[in-house]
């Protein structure tokens, strides 16, 4: 579990220096303190998911409300629309946190319309002197034997 939790940081501790390059690379200094607001809002509701959902919800709407207010220039006049959107979630938190753990779990689902993979028809000879083979049974007949249950 120590590898686990030890490859986790170093995974963050990386995404967050390429992150910082291409900060200084694009000069965009100005979206630091946003995108720390908005990553703190989503590691508080992933953190604090586990003790209380209501306050997951909360303290994630306000660091990702505060980080894109920030983000657009508009903090003052939003940090009202944020006390309200805070008020009247509130009771709601649970079917609030169940919407967000379906659009996750929908974006890590694969797509149902994928392509079909393709496949190769390949004849089958059966030469003379061969063991005999077990009777042909086409998709719409199916036949089933007894089935044998194994004991783990």
């Amino acid at each position: 579990m120590n590898f686990v939790l030890d490859n986790r940081r170093s995974v963050v501790v990386g995404i967050g220096l390429i992150l910082l390059g291409f900060v200084w690379w694009l000069n965009l200094w100005w979206l630091l303190l946003p995108g720390a607001l908005i990553a703190g809002g989503v590691a508080a509701y992933i953190q604090r998911r586990a003790l209380r959902t209501s306050e997951a919800v909360q303290v994630g709407l306000w660091g990702v409300g505060l980080g894109l207010l920030l983000m657009v220039d508009f903090l003052f006049p939003g940090i009202l629309f944020l006390a309200g959107v805070s008020l009247l979630i509130r009771g709601r938190e649970d079917r609030i946190d169940a919407q967000i753990q379906h659009g996750i779990s929908s974006v890590r689902r694969p797509r149902q319309n994928a392509r079909p993979t393709e496949t190769t028809s390949v004849p089958i000879t059966i030469h003379p002197g061969a063991a005999p083979q077990a009777p042909f049974t086409s998709p719409d007949h199916v036949a089933t034997g007894e089935t044998t249950r194994l004991r783990e």
